[in-house]
């Protein structure tokens, strides 16, 4: 028997007009964004086709833009296939994802998280300067060799 493995991705593969074929042809995937625009009280579907792409950019949006794709998307694997996979993972944000497919939280839980870590980060981030000097940052770092 073959294995499945889901993995989601991370903040950054955002754009405007992200899913819209898929939109029109599945009821799943509406259902998906129409569930997380109640949850979080503006149209999210709407922000990801219309934009602006500043807007959708934002952190704030843009985490629970990419959980909603994400999850409309393995909604629909799973109509289509009625395969769940083996092991579910995911980079950064897309970890939230895991954790809703694999039934760890919930996905209006999820949605609610992740909209809340978007702004604690796109705070830091247009607060760089407070934190710099309280010492309090966040920082990425690439390309470490192990000795």
């Amino acid at each position: 028997m073959k294995k499945f493995v889901a993995i989601f991705p991370g903040q950054g593969t955002q754009f405007i007009g992200m899913l819209s074929d898929l939109y029109k042809k599945y009821k799943i995937i509406k259902e998906t964004f129409y569930l997380a625009s109640e949850i979080l009280g503006y149209d999210l579907w709407y922000l990801t086709q219309k934009g602006p792409l500043k807007k959708l950019n934002k952190t704030y949006y843009t985490q629970p833009a990419i959980l909603a794709s994400s999850i409309a998307i393995y909604n629909l694997w799973l109509y289509k296939n009625n395969i769940r996979p083996d092991i579910v993972t995911g980079y950064s944000l897309g970890e939230y994802t895991a954790m809703v497919c694999s039934g760890i939280i919930s996905f209006s839980d999820a949605i609610k998280i992740v909209e809340f870590r978007g702004k604690l980060m796109y705070k830091i981030s247009c607060n760089l300067n407070d934190f710099y000097t309280t010492g309090y940052y966040m920082k990425t770092i690439i390309g470490l060799k192990k000795k």
